[in-house]
Formats: C-alpha cells, structure tokens, sequence
C-alpha cells in the first residue's frame, strides 16, 4: 500500500476546495419532478391490479389442470396396457408379467 505524506495529503484536499459548484439548468428539476410525479401515478394506477391478475390466473391454470388430469385418468389406465403393447410390437419385443 503506498503511504502519502501528510503535506501530500493536505494538498491534494485543498484541490476540492478550489472546486466551484455548476448549477444545473432550470427546466432540469421541473422534468425530473414531472418524470418522477409520473412513474407514482402509473405506480398506484397498475400496483393494485397486479395481484389480483396473478391470482386469477393461477386459479384458472390450477381449474383447467385438474379438468384435464381428471379427464385424462380413466384413458391411461384403460388403454395404458394397449399402448405398452403397441410400443413394444413397434420394437419387436415381447412383454412377460
């Protein structure tokens, strides 16, 4: 670690001294507020809305999965012993019990 003398130090601080502050143009803040007034109303307007999409959606995505495995069960157990069958006729094996 490289060690600075105190003289050192102390003018290199005097620099920031030195400095002057710009000022930033007029029609920067009055944008600035406008932009951030903006994004708070568009924030309100679409937060509240938000979860309840969420839940309605899942709740369909939950209703439409449970119809569709409901209605799916009875075909896999009455023609799941046809279709192992078919599979291993189109591979040329056999199937024991």
């Amino acid at each position: 670690m490289k060690h600075i003398s105190d003289e050192q130090l102390e003018n290199d601080l005097a620099v920031f001294s030195t400095i002057e502050a710009v000022a930033a143009p007029n029609f920067f803040y009055t944008r600035l507020n406008a932009r951030i007034k903006e994004e708070n109303i568009s924030n309100e307007v679409a937060t509240p809305l938000k979860p309840v999409l969420v839940i309605c959606a899942l709740a369909l995505f939950i209703l439409i999965n449970s119809l569709l495995l409901k209605g799916n069960t009875s075909l896999v157990t009455n023609n799941s012993n046809e279709s192992i069958e078919a599979l291993a006729a189109a591979y040329d094996q056999t199937i024991t019990n």
